[in-house]
């Protein structure tokens, strides 16, 4: 118990130990866990004798928030002092109460919301009747980045690992807003979706190309970044790019062959 004490709350950042959802881990696991039910079990049998629900407003206005929203979380770590030379330089975690440091710090908190609220999209994949789209790389994608969210609010709040943050948000706002485009039937849209949607995946395996690069940079002997965190995300990364890149490959292949196939 002792132990316990120490890792969930002496060792947390003091600042956070008391913010919804930044303190014990059981309320992320108890959500983790009601996620799986639900994709798993309680939807799909809920759906199992309905039609498939469409959705296509409440869809177009949570891809518009999501673009939205990442816009505000990159405003909010530029004003809080994020800067490019994130990426290479080391930079440590002010743990103060000043007003970037703790800027900095709750704009962790505010990725922590939307990685929670972003469970929510494989809940409506299941409600549209898209079960084939609830595989392994998405639920592992989901609940993965909702845990390290948690512990970087809890742990990290700040340093050169906010760079993660700035490219997962860049690629969000490109991805939302093609999937905010190809919900709509409007030509200029339909043009750029059927143009780009092969670019998505590569954009997010840049993504977790230049990620590894700055977790591995701060491994750096003189740079104070915890190890034990860098020690969970770097393989955590590997695993994505591995998930990503099978996903690609097989879609690409399909592509391809469906091509000749017209040829």
């Amino acid at each position: 118990m002792d132990l316990y004490q120490y890792y969930i709350y002496e060792n947390a950042d003091q600042r956070t130990k008391d913010w919804f959802l930044a303190g014990s881990p059981f309320p992320i696991i108890g959500i983790i866990v009601c996620y799986l039910a639900l994709v798993y079990y309680i939807v799909p049998w809920y759906m199992r004798n309905r039609e498939a629900y469409q959705l296509k407003t409440f869809m177009g206005f949570y891809n518009l928030f999501q673009v939205l929203y990442c816009v505000f979380l990159i405003a909010n770590l530029v004003k809080a002092g994020w800067r490019p030379y994130f990426f290479y330089r080391c930079v440590e975690t002010d743990y103060s109460d000043d007003p970037q440091a703790m800027l900095m710090v709750e704009t962790t908190w505010y990725l922590l919301m939307i990685k929670l609220f972003e469970l929510l999209e494989t809940v409506l994949f299941v409600l549209r009747k898209k079960q084939n789209q609830v595989t392994l790389l998405h639920v592992y994608h989901h609940i993965s980045t909702f845990v390290i969210a948690y512990i970087y609010t809890k742990y990290i709040g700040g340093s050169m690992l906010t760079f993660s943050i700035v490219a997962n948000c860049v690629v969000h706002i490109i991805m939302y807003s093609y999937y905010f485009m190809s919900a709509y039937d409007v030509p200029l849209f339909k043009y750029l979706v059927a143009k780009y949607k092969k670019y998505i995946t590569t954009i997010q395996l840049i993504q977790f190309c230049l990620m590894m690069a700055n977790n591995l940079l701060g491994l750096n002997p003189s740079c104070n970044v915890s190890r034990p965190f860098l020690a969970m995300y770097i393989p955590n990364i590997l695993i994505l790019t591995y998930l990503f890149y099978d996903f690609y490959k097989k879609s690409y292949s399909k592509s391809r062959a469906a091509n000749k196939v017209k040829q």
